[in-house]
């Protein structure tokens, strides 16, 4: 199976080196793997340090700056800034070879057993678990969601161990070409990007889970750098 590994990537200097260290550390065929990242008005080194990598990487750069995003806004985003984002890195999907989509955030690292893991499942979309709670103060919160009614909550009371299924997930989790193919796309219907893309996957018919048997770590903040040891991997348990 061909892996097109890649994100959106905005002022990512400071974590960038030890992302792409993780993804070199995967446990997967180097020659299956190819890279997308597309960058978006960046004003750090972070386009030098993609490039830089693209050395010795099958990597496809794109570059599309944006004027500043209006609207409800995460971070330095607005949601359909990043839904802009993200279905650019769909539509270069579609023009590779590629099996499977690898959808990770910039600030997240993978364990290096986790594409394997996830490609095994089979699943039309399975993603790894993500803290999302460190932000608010709640550690319980993660990047998997129910729908009831005509909203969406956090699962809290999900397995550790195996699949289970999900309405909405994010932040890493692998997609299967024919998702894509089918023309599912993020969009801000319903909240965030995310929402909107398991939205449509949903209505045509995919099914979402999440293997809470993986976990990323979730750096949100460059104090995190702290929690890595000297090779960029995880501490042991640092993303729980």
């Amino acid at each position: 199976m061909k892996i097109l590994i890649g994100c959106p990537v905005r002022n990512r200097a400071w974590i960038l080196p030890h992302y792409l260290r993780a993804m070199q550390s995967l446990d997967y065929p180097r020659e299956k793997l190819q890279y997308c990242f597309v960058l978006n008005n960046s004003t750090d080194c972070s386009q030098e340090i993609i490039e830089e990598f693209a050395r010795n990487n099958n990597t496809d750069i794109i570059i599309c700056d944006q004027e500043k995003p209006r609207g409800v806004e995460r971070g330095y985003y607005s949601f359909t800034h990043l839904a802009s984002l993200r279905n650019t890195l769909l539509n270069q999907f579609l023009e590779t070879g590629a099996d499977y989509l690898f959808s990770v955030d910039s600030d997240i690292l993978v364990p290096a057993d986790s594409l394997s893991r996830l490609i095994a499942h089979n699943c039309d979309i399975v993603s790894m678990l993500v803290c999302n709670g460190h932000q608010i103060g709640d550690p319980d919160v993660y990047n998997v969601l129910r729908q009831v009614d005509d909203r969406y909550e956090y699962i809290r009371d999900f397995p550790r161990h195996g699949v289970f299924p999900v309405d909405c997930t994010g932040a890493a989790y692998l997609i299967k070409r024919r998702v894509i193919t089918r023309g599912v796309r993020y969009c801000t219907d319903g909240g965030g990007e995310d929402i909107g893309f398991c939205q449509q996957a949903r209505e045509m018919g995919f099914q979402l889970y999440c293997d809470g048997s993986l976990e990323a770590f979730h750096i949100m903040h460059e104090n995190q750098l702290s929690l890595l040891k000297n090779n960029g991997t995880v501490k042991t348990g640092a993303g729980e």
